[in-house]
């Protein structure tokens, strides 16, 4: 699962960078970015070298896009990313308190 998460850590910066270059046009823009895994955080903040070519590849072009001080934990419970892998109803989406 952490090699997913980092896959998704690695779509979401792509992503994040192409649309900033876009906003920063008309205004200057911060970006952060959430993971509720610790082990992929992990592998973000630290040497990329440290791992194996798979970990480590990905790790390197995360961390050519943005800087690894933009990064932080999200416990899965508040991560409103995983709403609907839990099977929420419409109405705690539209009434949710972490909006």
């Amino acid at each position: 699962m952490p090699r997913f998460e980092l896959l998704g850590a690695l779509l979401a910066v792509r992503l994040a960078s192409k649309v900033k270059a876009i906003v920063d046009l008309k205004r200057p823009s911060k970006v952060f970015f959430r993971t509720d895994s610790k082990i992929t955080l992990h592998w973000i903040k630290g040497s990329s070298n440290r791992w194996k070519s798979f970990v480590s590849n990905r790790v390197t072009e995360i961390q050519s896009l943005c800087d690894t001080s933009v990064w932080a934990h999200c416990p899965g419970k508040q991560n409103p990313a995983d709403f609907l892998s839990r099977g929420v109803n419409v109405a705690i989406l539209l009434n949710g308190d972490l909006w």
